[in-house]
């Protein structure tokens, strides 16, 4: 593609900082496009994700469900308060590996993920990459148009709305965290005409009058498809577009021939870029649904044609704009997986499958949403019908020109609409342009917090908290563990945080505010006194954790417990890494990479130490009520403000749910639940029960 001096601005965000990037246009800017080029251009360990299948592989990406493992329906944030909640088990080693080298996370069709999505992303990158900068210190490049097509979260709205003011992504927790760079591609490319235009800014913005109404309703017209062979009619229901489809190719004489889809590998049918079974029929109106690979630009995504002849498996197809044909060949699409090189530490796409069909569908009618990002020559129009903001100007933006364009009922005012919520962000995220100073602050900016985050422990120190929570369930005599516990409290107390603390404000802080901190001979020594010390305390720190590990742990674990000690090893692991090239280093770039390689090379103990130990899962026994105790612990949880899995463990709650207490006294009994307990919530722990059970009274 040809760049402007935007793009390259943006290039330059890109590869040499990590600040988060906002990047958003008009339909038929070239936001894919540019996305394609910077897949193929950056540098950094990137990969590409998006909200839907086809989305994904529009992108060359893959899902965010599959990439990050996300589980469907509505999704609870993790706070700092309820860090046990965050789905850090849901990783395997091979994707955690993946995640903690990912330096560039792309997501496209950014207007179609939800909040809690977002904030759930967060929460596997900090926990996976042991930081506590937001998304673990990925960069995020969000792309795509808030002014199109909305996320779907109306069913999960009464569980959603208790936690965000809105659906959208920037509605998220994680979102107003931190601050990002918003960045405008303003060139329209699809079309030409400024009155065109004009009236489709008018419809993204929600700002209409009666000239914008009287220009567009003017291409209304008696629809007689007939005649108006060559248009493609757009519309919000996939029922009316298959029941046209269908119609119209049932009513074409002549053989019906079937092209049946190779699909070799894992290629999930959801994700199907095209039909598995395609029929044609000569003279069926089809569109390409894909880019020409082989270089001739024979044809493009949203080409419309005709099929003139079928014979061997030779298709046809003559171009209605300017009359010249092709015999259409099978393209092959590729289900992405990213993995992580064994050789350099890069990301690498492999592909896991693959999909081969004639990049073709039958093109009477398609629905506005698959339309997105496809371009026509000529359209038939319904959004009489629209449900949702954003779906009349993506149906009116595929269209070249108002000449293209006929509608089939009037557009009225009530099917233009805009979310005020998407108007507010909108506003505020435009107000300022990134320049070249900017550049170059955020790049100072980046090294400068690479130290800062090095010297910050509270990732480390609260993965220790949350795995004292494990030992207590998983070492009976809690005596035993006492000592080594206090010990393990004192060094990351009194000889890493508060010494931390002081050397950030005392040091480090004045250190930062001169310039070239890396060139600095007194700030480097500085630094080497620093870093020598806080590694010999986390070398002491680990080798305390260890002799726990080998002391106190025997027999069967909880299915917790080496996720929680793995977390714990991993965020030392990591920081002694940094620290011990930290004399070495000439950038903050050098401790970024330092930790990524470290993350990437870490192996879990469970693996190493003690094979024969495996997390003893206990078996939920009448599941209908452990799920009600889960909703009971979140609820009381939240209103104490505290830690979920401080206040219940999930062994807990498994084994209530399997002995079912009657009394306060048999619940005390219960593994490391105990009288304090019982005596303090037991009586609405047995109400549940009870509940459950259909009793009304309890025994005491």
């Amino acid at each position: 593609m040809v760049l402007n001096q935007l793009h390259e601005l943006i290039l330059k965000f890109v590869e040499n900082t990590d600040k988060p990037i906002f990047l958003t246009g008009k339909a038929g800017t070239g936001k894919t496009t540019f996305l394609h080029h910077i897949r193929t251009t950056v540098s950094k360990n990137m990969a590409v994700v998006a909200p839907t299948a086809v989305a994904a592989i529009n992108a060359q990406g893959v899902t965010l469900h599959s990439f990050f493992q996300i589980p469907f329906g509505p999704l609870r944030p993790s706070t700092e308060s309820s860090a046990d909640q965050a789905p850090l088990k849901q990783i395997n080693q091979e994707k955690a590996k993946v995640l903690r080298n990912l330096n560039l996370l792309i997501i496209d069709e950014i207007s179609m993920v939800r909040a809690d999505t977002l904030d759930y992303i967060d929460s596997i990158l900090r926990q996976v990459r042991a930081s506590s900068r937001p998304f673990g210190g990925v960069q995020l490049l969000m792309i795509g148009d808030p002014y199109q097509l909305p996320p779907v979260y109306q069913n999960d709205w009464p569980v959603l709305s208790k936690f965000y003011s809105g659906p959208y992504f920037f509605d998220s927790l994680v979102f107003n965290k931190f601050p990002f760079l918003t960045f405008e591609l303003t060139q329209v490319f699809r079309q030409k005409d400024p009155v065109f235009i004009d009236i489709l800014n008018g419809v993204r913005n929600g700002k209409s009058d009666s000239s914008m109404f009287a220009k567009l309703n003017a291409r209304r017209q008696a629809v007689d498809t007939n005649v108006l062979t060559d248009y493609v009619t757009l519309s919000t229901h996939n029922k009316l577009v298959n029941d046209i489809n269908q119609l119209r190719l049932s009513q074409l004489p002549g053989e019906a021939h079937v092209f049946k889809a190779i699909v070799s590998g894992e290629f999930p049918k959801e994700a199907f870029p095209a039909e598995e079974e395609l029929v044609l029929k000569e003279g069926a109106f089809v569109m390409f649904i894909k880019n020409d690979t082989s270089g001739k630009k024979q044809y493009y995504n949203g080409r419309t044609g005709r099929v003139t002849s079928i014979e061997d498996r030779r298709i046809r197809i003559t171009f209605p704009d300017d009359g010249s044909d092709i015999i259409a060949s099978p393209e092959i699409w590729q289900n992405v997986k990213y993995a992580l090189s064994d050789t350099d530490g890069k990301i690498k796409e492999s592909s896991e499958g693959s999909f081969a069909q004639f990049p073709l569908r039958l093109a009477w009618a398609i629905t506005i949403h698959k339309s997105q990002g496809l371009s026509f020559e000529k359209a038939i129009i319904d959004v009489s019908a629209a449900f949702a903001h954003g779906q009349t100007y993506v149906a009116l933006s595929r269209c070249r020109s108002l000449e293209g364009v006929i509608l089939n009922e009037p557009v009225k005012q009530e099917n233009i609409f805009s979310d005020p919520l998407i108007v507010s962000f909108m506003q505020k995220a435009l107000s300022e342009k990134p320049d070249m100073g900017l550049l170059n602050q955020t790049i100072l900016d980046s090294d400068q917090q690479a130290l800062l985050d090095l010297f910050d422990f509270s990732v480390l120190y609260g993965s220790w908290k949350l795995f004292q929570i494990l030992l207590q369930t998983n070492v009976s005599e809690e005596s035993a563990l006492s000592d080594r516990s206090r010990e393990v409290n004192t060094i990351l107390t009194d000889e890493i945080v508060k010494v931390s603390n002081r050397f950030v404000k005392n040091d480090l802080s004045v250190l930062l505010t001169g310039s070239g901190i890396w060139q600095s001979d007194a700030a480097m020594d500085r630094l080497k006194k620093a870093a020598g010390y806080f590694f010999s305390i986390l070398e002491k720190l680990g080798e305390t954790i260890m002799l726990i590990y080998s002391e106190k742990i025997s027999g069967d674990v909880t299915v917790d417990f080496y996720p929680g000690l793995n977390h714990l090893l991993l965020n030392l692991t990591m920081k002694k890494a940094a620290f011990d090239i930290l004399p070495e280093a000439s950038s903050g770039k050098d401790i970024s990479d330092t930790l990524m390689l470290a993350g990437a090379s870490f192996q879990p103990v469970i693996l190493e130490l003690n094979p024969k130990k495996r997390p003893k899962e206990i078996e939920i026994i009448n599941p209908k009520l452990y799920e009600q105790l889960v909703a009971w612990r979140e609820k009381i949880a939240l209103q104490r403000g505290v830690q979920q899995y401080a206040f219940v463990s999930d062994a807990v709650l498994r084994e209530i749910s399997a002995k079912l207490p009657r009394s306060l006294s048999q619940l005390s009994q219960v593994k490391n639940f105990g009288e304090v307990k019982a005596t303090d919530f037991g009586s609405e722990l047995l109400r549940v029960i009870g509940n459950y059970l259909g009793e009304n009274e309890l025994l005491f």
